[in-house]
């Protein structure tokens, strides 16, 4: 073998000898990256930043996963986690929720604030060095109030959001009134609505809404009013100008914001798909397939099953001796026949089983075994207010009247 041919295979030979070399060298010295979840407050990065950190927990996070995030070894997390345990278990994370890691002037970590929900957040913390303490605090918002007035045009929802109403806000108001009005089939164009609610702030920043205070809602002539008060032993609750808990036995509507596609008649109901007419005493929800289904009240279940009149899949409820109700077409059944329901409890999904031309919610309730208008039943009024309550909730109701007078 000539000296040329020798050199052409030990250059070969090198080559991978050289970028292995090149490889190593790169890899000993790896560029540090953030980790993943983690936002740095008022600094760069995680290290000697006097300002701290923000951790969003995120899908299949626990807290050995955030602790690791921070920079937070695992003995530590652990040491850290059975010191907590006795006020707040922190193996209960929800997804969404804030971790804020705040350090002294030297970098150490000295206070861990969690946000638990929209009232209260668990503040651990320590000094020198010492063992951690926690506590759990009732977040102090500034609190402003909103108005927000308006005529219907289209649906309440709509017409809230039209007029700068917080989507969250929309939703409890109408939740105030479900037991009065049925949003799915009694507004009408041009009623009148106007309602107050909380606007969250903390450090000057808004952050959310609060609570609906008071609403009132003209359905035509017929005038509909709530007004939140908490009561001396802390309880709290909407409650009519009468001083009685909205809540009553029957909710108005088994769904939430939706269309009826036929009022309640005694006539005959022509079903064009099946080429037959039958009695349609009930009141017809027409909804999305899969929409989550309400007990309007509680009670019993007596039936559970596919029915072998039509009906598709079918729960038939008993409340007491007077009142049942009955849920008809679902596309499934969540409940069973003896289990106990109690009001607003979902009991299953709007379908289009047996004989129906669409997906829709067929309600039927009836009184001593005879099929009434559940819209035309008038039902006794909720608890009243404790009578220790009633002249500090005089006084709350005549302020509140004013301000949502329509």
């Amino acid at each position: 073998m000539n000296r040329k041919k020798l050199y052409i295979i030990l250059v070969v030979l090198m080559i991978p000898i050289s970028v292995f070399i090149f490889k190593d060298e790169a890899n000993s010295n790896p560029i540090k990256e953030a980790k993943p979840g983690v936002v740095a407050v008022k600094g760069e990065g995680l290290k000697n930043n006097a300002n701290g950190f923000k951790i969003i927990v995120e899908e299949g996070d626990v807290f050995s996963v955030v602790a690791l995030k921070a920079n937070i070894d695992e003995k530590s997390a652990l040491n850290l986690y059975e010191k907590v345990k006795p006020i707040y278990d922190l193996a209960d994370l929800k997804i969404g929720h804030e971790f804020l890691f705040n350090n002294d002037e030297n970098g150490n970590l000295v206070k861990i604030i969690y946000n638990i929900d929209d009232e209260r957040e668990l503040i651990i913390s320590r000094e020198n060095n010492e063992d951690w303490q926690s506590a759990i605090n009732t977040i102090d918002y500034e609190i402003m109030e909103k108005v927000i007035e308006g005529q219907l045009n289209g649906s309440l929802y709509e017409s809230a959001l039209k007029q700068g109403a917080d989507e969250k806000v929309v939703i409890q108001f109408a939740e105030s009134l479900e037991y009065s009005i049925d949003f799915a089939n009694d507004p009408r164009e041009g009623d009148k609505y106007k309602f107050i609610y909380e606007e969250r702030y903390r450090d000057g920043k808004y952050v959310m809404p609060g609570r609906v205070l008071a609403g009132a809602y003209l359905n035509g002539e017929k005038l509909h009013q709530s007004f939140y008060y908490k009561t001396s032993t802390g309880g709290y609750d909407y409650y009519d100008e009468n001083g009685n808990a909205v809540q009553k036995k029957f909710l108005r509507a088994p769904l939430s914001f939706r269309y009826i596609s036929s009022p309640f008649t005694l006539g005959k109901r022509y079903v064009d798909k099946f080429g037959l007419a039958t009695k349609h005493q009930a009141v017809d929800y027409v909804a999305s397939a899969g929409t989550p289904i309400r007990a309007v009240g509680d009670g019993v279940v007596v039936s559970a099953g596919w029915s072998t009149v039509g009906y598709g899949n079918m729960t038939k409820i008993k409340h007491d001796g007077v009142y049942s109700t009955l849920y008809a077409h679902q596309s499934k059944i969540l409940v069973k026949k003896g289990e106990r329901v109690s009001q607003g409890q979902v009991i299953g999904y709007v379908g289009s089983t047996g004989f129906s031309t669409g997906p829709h919610l067929h309600l039927e309730m009836s009184k001593n075994g005879v099929n009434i208008n559940p819209a035309k039943e008038i039902l006794p009024p909720g608890k009243p207010i404790d009578a220790n309550d009633r002249n500090d909730f005089n006084k709350t109701l005549q302020i509140m009247k004013d301000k949502i007078k329509i």
